[in-house]
């Protein structure tokens, strides 16, 4: 039998989980809003870049066609989740991820709860590396990508690369695919440049330095997005929690109340039971 001491400690309980519900609620809500910001100041320094690409390429149009690898060989690199507790991100990436032909490629991973699902569907990829839970962890994962990116693209000649991550987008986030390397020239391309930079490096020595840039800056932002992305899955999946759990606390507050009432009430009886019985002893 249920009695009101018992649903009342089932009540504390549920009151306990939603502050810790509420506590992941606002960190995850704080990771979202700092990697807002991050990105702002991001699409700065990249539009430098790729404006600068377009100088290089429109004085020197040579270069575009210049170190493009005709193989096919191509490198993704697949954004999961670092922490658990974010609804179906990983499913949801995994899932497009998985619909993506994949012949002639290599796959790395990042993410240290994506992983854990990765393997479940038993995804065969070359490397695992750490993702990040927030802006902060991402500065020295985004380097030790790079580097490696870049090792394995000029070593094994590689001919793409192309990042698969999660991007914000108004309370939610979609998949999306991302092909970094080699650059679209084309898009950079300009019809004219009002002054000509001056040049203290060979052209080709400039455009390789730009690409490795171009490719850290890419990394970087897939890190960013990522982040924010499986922050927003988190405060999402929070709120339902949330929700859940005060239609639950409604639902046992009325069951302890309606139980307190019938204690009183039995209570009361047998008060009055006794009384009777003392009165009917007396006569």
């Amino acid at each position: 039998m249920i009695t009101s001491l018992v649903l009342k400690r089932k009540l504390e309980s549920l009151r306990e989980i939603e502050d810790i519900v509420s506590s992941m609620k606002a960190f995850a809500n704080l990771n979202v809003q700092t990697a807002k910001s991050s990105l702002l100041n991001l699409r700065i320094y990249q539009n430098s870049i790729e404006d600068s690409f377009g100088d290089i390429i429109t004085l020197f149009p040579h270069l575009a066609k210049e170190g493009q690898e005709e193989t096919e060989r191509t490198i993704y690199v697949v954004f999961l989740s670092q922490e658990g507790l974010c609804g179906f991100f990983n499913e949801d990436i995994l899932n497009f991820f998985e619909e993506i032909p994949q012949e002639n490629a290599i796959t790395v991973i990042v993410g240290r709860k994506g992983i854990e699902a990765a393997r479940s569907r038993e995804i065969v990829y070359e490397r695992y590396l750490n993702g990040a839970s927030n802006v902060d962890a991402i500065e020295i994962n985004a380097a030790e990508l790079s580097s490696y990116l870049i090792e394995i693209f000029e070593k094994e000649h590689f001919g793409k690369l192309t990042l698969i991550y999660g991007q914000l987008e108004a309370g939610s986030y979609k998949v999306v695919k991302k092909k970094v390397l080699p650059p679209n020239f084309s898009k950079f391309y300009k019809t004219s440049i009002q002054k000509e930079p001056l040049l203290y490096l060979k052209a080709e020595e400039i455009l390789h330095a730009l690409i490795k840039e171009y490719l850290h800056v890419s990394i970087y932002r897939a890190f960013i997005e990522s982040v924010a992305s499986e922050n927003q899955a988190r405060l999402n999946a929070m709120v339902q929690a949330g929700n859940a759990i005060e239609e639950r606390e409604t639902s046992l507050t009325h069951s302890l109340n309606a139980e307190r009432q019938k204690e009183i009430t039995d209570e009361l009886l047998d008060i009055i039971n006794a009384y009777r019985s003392i009165i009917k002893s007396d006569d």
